[in-house]
């Protein structure tokens, strides 16, 4: 079975005899433990035995701390392998990722920042990378980085969609999730992929402060096992049509894929027309999801993973028809948070899919 963080914490055997006993200061006892604390917390509540295993070895370094040690610098390699799906899961998308993930554990680094490629998913449709930064210097509250996933194979298809999300955990360190997703009709069972950065933007806008750097990573993955069911069911209402088309289950999540159709009426009537499905299963579970994007009237979802005792996928697609407010300058069309500019949304009835077990 996989250990994580805690799991090896457990495991460990610490002497206090082999640390180097050094005189410091009330101010600095406190700021070490403060700093330990940061770095092996976890965001919600967990089993008992893994929060022993942090109380234990918080009790260990506190004990070792009144004789004047310094652990700044042991908290520091304390690994993240495993921790990062954690951190990112407060809806519960990511709950079974970190069982599911290839470990990589790929470092570079550049102008002062250490970037780690801990671990990485493939589910077929989407690739999961996970990755903390090492900094000498703050990056901001909200960094972006500048580069995204590639497949080498152009042949089969190329990733689109990428998407940085990047916490700060203290002022030295950074965590991270980057997902790019296949062209939306696309699956493939293996690839080998590239992740280069070029820089790191304070802020995820175009005019944001850079801080230039080259971080190249290159890896290849196998599809998690999966579980194709085809669907082809159809909702439609008011000049809008939604296809279900299939669903694609996997160890840690399950994948909707569908169309949308607009009548030429609707489309002449609205400027912007967004098409989004909510899943339910038979159980009463509403299931988180993340859009991977979209091209032309074919879109796909990912969705937590299954309730092994659902039978029944209740989908019920929503739709929102808006006017806008303006053109810009580069002719593209804009709705201001708040318009009063004319919208309608409405939901279309229910398509269930009876789950192939």
């Amino acid at each position: 079975m996989k250990k994580d963080v805690y799991d090896h914490l457990n495991d460990m055997k610490m002497d206090i005899n082999q640390f180097e006993v050094e005189e410091v200061s009330e101010a600095e006892k406190s700021r070490v433990m403060m700093d330990l604390k940061r770095k092996i917390r976890k965001p919600k509540p967990v089993r008992w035995r893994k929060m022993a295993a942090a109380a234990s070895i918080t009790i260990g370094l506190s004990s070792a701390a009144l004789f004047g040690l310094s652990f700044t610098s042991f908290a520091q390699e304390i690994p993240i392998i495993g921790q990062v799906f954690k951190w990112f899961n407060d809806d519960g998308f990511y709950q079974d990722y970190d069982e599911h993930a290839n470990t990589l554990a790929m470092t570079q680094e550049d102008n002062g920042i250490r970037m780690t490629v801990n671990e990485a998913v493939f589910d077929g449709k989407t690739l999961y990378i996970t990755y903390d930064l090492i900094t000498e210097t703050d990056l901001g509250e909200t960094p972006w980085l500048d580069g995204m996933p590639k497949m080498l194979d152009e042949s089969i298809s190329r990733l689109v969609s990428a998407q940085h999300n990047v916490k700060k955990i203290n002022d030295t360190h950074y965590a991270g999730i980057t997902t790019a997703t296949l062209w939306p009709d696309y699956r493939v069972e293996e690839g080998s992929f590239e992740f280069n950065i070029n820089g790191i933007l304070m802020e995820p806008r175009d005019d944001a402060e850079v801080i230039p750097g080259n971080w190249k990573f290159q890896f290849d993955l196998k599809a998690t096992d999966n579980k194709e069911q085809v669907v082809k069911l159809t909702s439609a209402k008011n000049g809008v049509a939604v296809n279900i088309k299939r669903a694609v289950f996997t160890p840690m999540s399950f994948i909707i894929y569908y169309d949308e159709r607009v009548s030429t009426e609707q489309q002449i009537k609205w400027d912007f027309i967004s098409v989004d499905i909510e899943v339910r299963d038979d159980l009463g579970n509403i299931y988180a999801n993340e859009h991977n994007g979209g091209f032309d009237s074919q879109h796909s979802n990912t969705f937590e993973k299954l309730n092994p005792k659902a039978t029944k996928l209740i989908i019920t697609p929503s739709v929102r028809l808006a006017q806008r407010d303006g053109t810009n300058e580069n002719g593209s069309y804009y709705r201001n948070e708040g318009s009063t500019a004319p919208m309608e949304e409405f939901e279309l009835d229910e398509i269930v899919i009876e789950i192939e077990k």
